[in-house]
């Protein structure tokens, strides 16, 4: 079925702890760009399940294709995940052609989570 957002009236900044996760999960991918696109993400839409999972608009350079096939799990060079699992919460940052399009937080259909921090 895929995910179904709620869209926002017009863009937000990202809350602190949004911000602290795409940090850490930058920080484990060890990938410049990435770094520089989640220090500019804006929040487009919410999940419609009601999980913390968010949909993002990003700025920056592109992470390259052969960047993001190395950092897949299939090696595909147009999306790669990355993730860490905090207790319960499946904490991950989607990258689409290069670019962070959601930071997903997921324990389940309809479970509010609080952000974990994963420093």
């Amino acid at each position: 079925m895929g995910t179904q957002w709620k869209e926002l009236p017009a863009p937000r900044a990202a809350t602190p702890a949004e911000r602290a996760v795409l940090r850490a999960l930058a920080r484990r991918a060890g990938v410049e760009p990435l770094a520089a696109q989640a220090a500019t993400a804006r929040v487009t839409a919410l999940c419609a399940c009601g999980c913390a999972s968010v949909r993002l608009a990003c700025e920056g350079p592109a992470i390259p294709r052969e960047t993001v096939k190395a950092l897949s799990d299939g090696g595909r060079g147009d999306h790669c995940a990355v993730q860490v699992r905090a207790g319960a919460v499946d904490v991950v940052a989607h990258v689409v052609h290069g670019m962070l399009v959601e930071l997903e937080l997921f324990a389940g259909e309809g479970v509010k989570v609080e952000i974990p921090n994963i420093g």
